[in-house]
């Protein structure tokens, strides 16, 4: 129904509508600076299609982050738990390599033989598509800065050769954080040439990413693998400690305590850059450990058993976040997610199609929205070749040097009680399915001595000063 105002309601409708006018003139000069202040960001709207930052660290335990209550200072990962969704059954395997092949395949990589630290001349199976080459595939940048530890012997094994559109940083599974040496080769590089430069490993890799997001163009949205080596050894002093540990008995932990926060601030400096340019408003970033902490490197997995290697909680158990305003709210998530469950759950965050065939990993993006808490129903091998465990929630088998363990860790998360003779016809099922999950392929993992080995004194203390030198041609240059 349309109303017929009077002479006086004209009127007042005239003064109103040059008040309108008015507003509108001067809001329009706002927007106009606003436009000039905001020069050069990017137009960050994709929308149903984010960008994806996946951040992940090395060799962090469970009790090494301030929201669990340790005494290291990590503010930035705590604020970004504090915002977004901490997943409470957070699960890595107990090494690095088979938590990234778990990641990058969306299956389980001890199909593939990787079954511990890969060895120099292994590599993830060509043959397996990444999760990389699927968001290329989808209309994604992608870009990898850090750790790779996925293939280093072959050029066609290399992040660049495998998805990413641009990959900046180190193929061996560490390196020196000053020299960039590993196994006496320089393992620093770009798109398969080695670079010389001055420079901690965790500020070069902080500057890289960060300097990629400046110049992202917005075109499309981006997928960014930000993988840092710290803590993981050698125990090597920061350049500029901002905490004082001295209070740590264990040097070895101050060190180590030295190398998280640090490591903390520059996640600090990624996570500032995507604020200043408008990319966080449309950005799902996650972040997690590779695998439990190292007890003999300085870590601390909290209340549970085990680290670094083993199947207990302490080696698979590890801090992730899930962060990505409007879409996901804060909290927690008690559903169990496993490393193959990331392809799939990013995929369908970024309406990638795949199919559910394709992985032996499931999309908890449903789970991570709702909160959820209730387990899927199967059964996760996870582990290495020398301490493996099946988990069908609540139990969990462990079979490690010849030994068996159950446990019900919806009654047991810390592994005190094994259950192992009161519940033969479970152990007898779970045995099965720990028994059939063999590889046709021969173990891909590390036989050297453990990096922890190359940094120690005579009298088998860290050297916190190490630097380790080149003896050999550099890794990239050396592939076939």
């Amino acid at each position: 129904m349309f109303l017929i105002a009077s002479s006086k309601q004209s009127e007042k409708m005239k003064k109103a509508l040059w008040f309108n006018l008015v507003l509108a003139a001067l809001l329009c000069a706002g927007c106009a600076q606003e436009s000039k202040d905001t020069e050069g960001m990017v137009d960050t709207h994709h929308p149903e299609r984010p960008n994806v930052l996946f951040i992940m660290v090395d060799d962090l335990g469970y009790g090494d982050v301030g929201y669990q209550g340790s005494e290291i200072k990590t503010p930035n990962i705590d604020a970004l738990a504090a915002q977004g969704t901490v997943l409470k059954h957070g699960y890595a395997y107990p090494i690095c390599s088979p938590t990234r092949a778990a990641l990058m395949t969306g299956k389980n990589p001890l199909e593939f033989g990787i079954d511990g630290p890969m060895e120099n001349d292994a590599m993830l199976p060509l043959d397996q598509t990444t999760l990389a080459e699927k968001f290329q595939q989808g209309g994604y940048q992608t870009w990898m800065v850090g750790k790779w530890h996925l293939g280093m012997g072959q050029k066609a094994a290399m992040p660049h050769n495998r998805g990413f559109d641009d990959f900046y940083g180190f193929l061996g599974g560490f390196v020196d954080y000053y020299t960039h040496v590993y196994f006496g080769g320089l393992d620093w590089q770009h798109n398969g040439t080695s670079i010389r430069e001055k420079g901690h490993a965790t500020e070069l890799l902080t500057n890289r990413a960060v300097e990629t997001l400046k110049n992202y163009n917005g075109n499309k949205p981006f997928f960014m693998y930000l993988s840092y080596n710290a803590p993981h050894t050698p125990l090597q002093y920061v350049p500029h400690p901002t905490v004082d540990y001295s209070a740590i008995d264990n040097p070895d932990r101050r060190v180590f305590a030295q190398l998280t926060t640090d490591v903390d601030a520059k996640i600090g400096d990624v996570l500032a850059t995507l604020k200043e340019t408008g990319l966080d408003k449309n950005t799902l970033v996650v972040f997690m450990s590779d695998n439990g902490g190292n007890l003999e490197g300085g870590a601390n997995n909290g209340d549970f058993i085990g680290g670094k290697g083993r199947a207990f909680e302490g080696g698979i158990r590890v801090p992730i976040v899930v962060y990505w305003p409007d879409n996901i709210a804060s909290g927690s998530m008690g559903t169990p997610m496993f490393p193959q469950d990331w392809m799939p759950t990013l995929l369908d965050a970024a309406g990638i199609p795949y199919s559910v065939d394709e992985f032996e990993g499931v999309s908890l993006l449903s789970a991570l929205k709702t909160k959820e808490s209730k387990p899927i129903s199967r059964a996760v091998v996870i582990g290495t070749a020398k301490s493996k465990s099946v988990i069908e929630w609540p139990w969990k088998l462990i079979n490690e040097d010849g030994k068996r363990y159950l446990f019900n860790l919806a009654e047991d998360a810390t592994e005190q009680h094994n259950l192992i003779s009161e519940n033969p016809a479970i152990v007898e099922s779970m045995a099965h399915l720990l028994a059939s999950e063999k590889s046709t392929l021969p173990s891909k993992g590390a036989k050297g001595p453990p990096p922890e080995s190359l940094f120690r004194k005579a009298d088998g203390s860290f050297d916190y000063d190490v630097r380790k030198p080149e003896t050999r041609e550099p890794w990239a240059e050396s592939a076939q």
